[in-house]
């Protein structure tokens, strides 16, 4: 076996077992913080290319949960305890399918399960936040953050078109440039027959499978360059300005 570094045998002692992830039958040790974990390493080897890779590496000097002959080694993590303990949650919940989390759990969740390559848990945050009441602006910079499926950023962006006030500063900001003129081009095109003299409010049979079929038009168009998008953007605040 490899020689052991005392201080790394002596940080090991010190470690804390987790009260509710320290499982007798667990066979895979985890470390986050000053907490191990003794969990089963068959969710993490089915599900994450990260962890099956991670666990097929040989012991590290220092950190094994006994014998290193006879233990499984001990993976150091990088995220904090609760977080770890919360992804854990969601193979250990004893209502099964049923979660009562809220936006930040699933948020740590699915921040961990992209982080890991965990699929499947991916997925189930996502559908789970589908569930939950967020704030527009803020489910918006929340799937772009994780790079959500387009078909569930392209409703949210249709609700910024339909509506009658325009995007202010704070909003632009949050969702991005890129965003901010994709918005600003489809309420103009939508506001675009003249009415008075200025730009018309949205007409009543526009619907929205028009606007969504607008928005995925311009995302699969050719990317504007930065001075179309700032000629965009003040062609499309002077449109909304004149259509309010």
């Amino acid at each position: 076996m490899a020689s052991t570094n005392p201080s790394e045998e002596q940080e090991f002692k010190q470690l804390q077992r987790h009260p509710d992830y320290y499982l007798s039958g667990g066979d895979v040790h985890f470390v986050a913080e000053n907490q191990l974990f003794r969990v089963h390493r068959y969710f993490f080897e089915r599900e994450s290319s990260v962890f099956r890779d991670k666990i097929r590496l040989p012991p590290t000097p220092g950190l094994c949960a006994g014998s290193c002959e006879s233990q499984p080694v001990a993976i150091i993590l990088d995220v904090t305890a609760a977080e770890f303990e919360k992804l854990l949650g969601v193979f250990y919940n004893s209502k099964y399918s049923l979660f009562d989390w809220t936006v930040e759990d699933w948020t740590t969740i699915l921040e961990l399960s992209q982080k890991w390559d965990f699929g499947e848990v991916r997925n189930l945050a996502i559908r789970e936040l589908e569930k939950l009441t967020i704030p527009l602006i803020e489910r918006i910079t929340l799937y772009q953050r994780f790079k959500v499926d387009r078909d569930l950023l392209i409703p949210l962006y249709g609700i910024l078109c339909r509506r009658p006030e325009a995007l202010n500063e704070e909003e632009s900001e949050a969702i991005g440039m890129k965003t901010t003129v994709l918005i600003f081009r489809v309420r103009e095109q939508l506001r675009a027959q003249p009415s008075n003299g200025g730009m018309s409010p949205l007409p009543s049979q526009v619907d929205d499978t028009h606007i969504h079929h607008i928005l995925r038009s311009l995302l699969d168009a050719s990317p504007v360059s930065p001075t179309n998008q700032a000629d965009l953007l003040n062609k499309g605040k002077q449109a909304d300005r004149t259509g309010q």
